[in-house]
């Protein structure tokens, strides 16, 4: 009995692990972890797409978020990557550990470009596919977005 207790304490853990490393951000699912979003692009053969974000402080993060993430045609895009988010927040509680990661995917890279910034990596070398870094709020226009997704999946398959 205490070992089959064990092993449901044990399972409800490991549940409650693998919660914590999705967040969703915009209407959509990412990943916290880049490590398991790289075993998932691996299982589902498909790119990985990193959002670095100032998720409560930055204005272009934030018109982002309202503006491009939940638009349609870039969450039909979406279903063809994994999407992994890097939040860099002030005031937004976040541990240790996931600032850390953070950094390391950050140095890892998103380089000297500012937020918000998407990365396009490719799982297979950890190469970066492609980038785009900002969004005008002014004029709403959410085509660069929609367009760099759309190359990011094209190369990716190009490149398979």
């Amino acid at each position: 009995m205490k070992k089959l207790l064990g092993f449901a304490l044990l399972l409800m853990f490991a549940f409650k692990l693998q919660a914590q490393q999705t967040v969703e951000y915009g209407g959509l699912t990412w990943y916290t972890d880049y490590n398991q979003a790289k075993a998932v692009a691996k299982q589902e053969n498909k790119p990985i797409v990193i959002l670095f974000t100032g998720s409560d402080w930055c204005p272009p993060c934030k018109a982002l978020r309202a503006e491009v993430l939940p638009n349609k045609i870039f969450r039909d895009l979406a279903e063809n990557v994994v999407l992994v988010i890097a939040d860099f927040p002030r005031r937004k509680p976040m541990s240790q550990a996931q600032k850390q990661k953070n950094r390391l995917l950050a140095a890892k890279f998103l380089g000297r470009n500012g937020l918000p910034t998407m990365v396009a990596v490719d799982w297979r070398t950890d190469t970066v596919l492609n980038h785009i870094t900002g969004y005008n709020f002014y004029r709403h226009d959410i085509n660069p977005h929609i367009q760099f997704l759309k190359a990011v999946i094209k190369k990716f398959r190009e490149n398979g």
